[in-house]
């Protein structure tokens, strides 16, 4: 069935408020703790694949078939985990909500990236008995640390076979806040990005208005912005997708990032359900607009990067894995860490005056604005703000 108060309605289905009212947030905290090890493909790989088992068996326990989709990085071998939820009307288009379950080995990865895992799970649990008219793909990736190798993988796999991806969301690192107004996510979309992002927009003022969100569009793919590019939604950019990049901003706010302070309690859990939240929400949203009003989910005709259209439902397999040794050396090295300032502070992009961005600039700390032109000078910024009343 498809959930009442979306774009396509069945009388008896949970609304979109009904569905974000299920989130949990001692699930949430149950997922992290559970994964917050250290757990590294060449030093831990016992503690590593202990999680991948951990996220297969959650994701089964919800109702879903699971592949395991094999990623070598050398000699090592570590799969993506997917949970497939299948499309009821056209099967074949997919959204991928993604988060990596491994980390840097010096670290537990509270943050990094546990916090994404759990969101990943608790949106995959609530969505278990609402089908939606695409198929989604619960996804942890494995390699993230090394050069976002399984999602690299899926996304070259997914072209080559024209699976028709409409969207991608990598949750990386989403429950660190700070007492110096650093309570914002930021969902960072390509260029080709926008209508997953205005949907985004959408769906989180509509469900979770006290979270606040800097939406930001990049120009191209982020070509000119390298942090924009640390995580697994890059290589869904590059291949032609749509995909958004959910963060706390990480090492631009969390002094814990690679570290072994980046524990369970340093997060801010409100702040981290309320972002599984606003994707869950935009995850409903997106896939039931019907904005001409035809009965059919706007998602499943609309013009998509990748055309071609499978027969049946899309499950990802395994195929044969291209060389990535090519890849793996051009991979950019990981971002410095918090000892490292942020590079020197850019103009804001000219958004007019009554902007978004220029009626935001007074509300959100100016060391935070500054950070992000930093990172997104050239690009288009959009900002909302609303004020969290429970902090």
């Amino acid at each position: 069935g498809v959930v009442v108060g979306a774009g396509l309605a069945r009388a008896g289905e949970p609304s979109v408020g009904d569905l974000v009212d299920r989130v949990e947030q001692q699930r949430i905290r149950d997922h992290i703790e559970t994964i917050a090890v250290p757990r590294n493909a060449f030093e831990q790989p016992e503690q590593l694949q202990q999680t991948a088992d951990y996220v297969q068996a959650e994701l089964e326990s919800f109702g879903y078939p699971v592949t395991l989709d094999p990623v070598a990085l050398g000699a090592i071998e570590f799969p993506n985990v997917i949970g497939v939820l299948e499309g009821a009307s056209c099967p074949e288009r997919v959204l991928v909500v993604g988060a990596h379950y491994d980390t840097d080995p010096s670290t537990p990865g509270a943050d990094d990236d546990a916090s994404g895992v759990a969101a990943m799970l608790e949106i995959a649990r609530v969505l278990a008995a609402s089908p939606l008219p695409a198929t989604v793909w619960f996804t942890g990736f494995s390699f993230e640390e090394n050069g976002f190798v399984g999602s690299r993988q899926m996304a070259m796999q997914a072209a080559e076979a024209g699976t028709e991806i409409v969207g991608m969301y990598s949750l990386e690192m989403i429950a660190y806040t700070d007492d110096m107004g650093g309570d914002f996510v930021a969902v960072l979309g390509s260029e080709a990005s926008v209508a997953l992002a205005a949907a985004y927009r959408r769906a989180q003022v509509a469900h979770v208005p006290d979270l606040v969100s800097a939406v930001i569009t990049l120009v191209g793919n982020g070509e000119e912005q390298f942090e924009t590019r640390l995580s697994d939604h890059a290589p869904f950019w590059d291949q032609g997708y749509q995909a958004l990049l959910v963060t706390d901003t990480a090492f631009f706010r969390n002094p814990n990032y690679h570290r072994a302070t980046d524990t369970l309690d340093t997060l801010d859990l409100e702040f981290a359900t309320d972002v599984t939240k606003a994707v869950l929400a935009t995850t409903v949203e997106y896939l039931t607009a019907d904005a001409n009003a035809d009965g059919e989910a706007d998602v499943c005709s609309g013009p998509l990067a990748a055309t071609a259209t499978p027969t049946s439902v899309a499950t990802p397999t395994s195929v044969a894995t291209p060389d990535r040794s090519a890849a793996a050396t051009s991979t950019p090295a990981m971002p410095p860490t918090t000892d490292t300032p942020p590079p020197t502070p850019a103009a804001l992009p000219e958004t007019g005056a009554g902007s978004p961005a220029s009626a935001t600039a007074a509300l959100v700390p100016t060391a935070y604005l500054a950070i992000a032109a930093s990172l997104l000078a050239g690009g288009a910024l959009v900002w909302q703000r609303t004020r969290r009343s429970s902090r």
